[in-house]
């Protein structure tokens, strides 16, 4: 005869926590959204194996030729610079509102990537802004860099810096350690409506409010705001894809963790 047993919904939830656990992302951090929303079980963007619920943008098919996936690890591979293979951003098949993202990165000499969310299609608009005829995809980009050895590390006040929101909001440099390339990195994104928090190696280096006065002034004041190319409304929509930026350097993603957050609790 066979046995059901039946999994109560808190220890389901006990075991979703312990297969995703790492104490490199504790949940005392994020306490407080735990304790007022609604937050779903941790899940893995990364499956075991392919690219399941990834595409490049447009829903073109990745290409494997760069991107990998090692033992449910996204690895790109940009060591053979001379190969003619165009840059192949990677997005998440589906759109997200409010969440907490956790990753982990290891970088090579110089690398530069970043984790974009709020991504969406600007047209013309985002084509300009991106330097290109035909390319209008933009969204808020936790920035990936290996700072010490790529110029960018430095430009505008640590606008281009990792954990920064690029070329709008530096991270905290008092709070900000960021380990040499080749070493693990770990991120965390939190969306929540309009407050967004980026953390790096467990500490909290970036708080903004979209739509602020703060917010406002610094867009004004980077590339999605120029003379020649302006993104009206940028990073003001509630919801977009999430992406993995090939910059034409290499990169590991060893994982990338969401929650997706609910409804307040009542």
């Amino acid at each position: 005869m066979t046995r059901r047993i039946a999994l109560f919904p808190s220890l389901f939830l006990a075991f979703c926590l312990s297969t995703f656990a790492d104490d490199r992302f504790p949940t005392s951090d994020i306490q407080w959204i735990l304790d007022q929303y609604q937050v779903a079980e941790p899940e893995s963007l990364i499956p075991e194996k392919g690219f399941d619920g990834w595409t490049w943008h447009y829903g073109k098919e990745i290409s494997q030729a760069k991107w990998s996936n090692q033992n449910g690890k996204f690895v790109l591979d940009r060591s053979n610079r001379t190969r003619d293979l165009p840059e192949g951003d990677i997005v998440t098949a589906k759109q997200y509102t409010n969440f907490i993202l956790d990753f982990v990165w290891i970088g090579t000499r110089g690398c530069n990537s970043g984790v974009k969310y709020r991504l969406k299609d600007f047209g013309a608009d985002g084509a300009k802004v991106n330097y290109s005829q035909d390319f209008g995809w933009l969204g808020c980009e936790y920035q990936i860099l290996d700072d010490p050895n790529n110029g960018e590390g430095s430009k505008d006040d640590g606008r281009w810096s990792t954990a920064s929101l690029y070329s709008v909001f530096a991270p905290d440099k008092d709070k900000k350690k960021l380990n040499p390339f080749g070493e693990v990195n770990t991120g965390r994104i939190v969306v929540l409506d309009n407050h967004i928090e980026h953390w790096l190696n467990g500490e909290k280096v970036l708080v903004y409010e979209v739509g602020s006065e703060a917010w406002k002034s610094a867009i004004g004041k980077s590339k999605f705001w120029r003379d020649d190319a302006k993104a009206a409304g940028f990073g003001e929509n509630p919801s977009g894809f999430i992406m993995l930026q090939d910059h034409q350097n290499t990169i590991t993603f060893e994982k990338v963790v969401i929650r997706v957050i609910g409804k307040k609790k009542d």
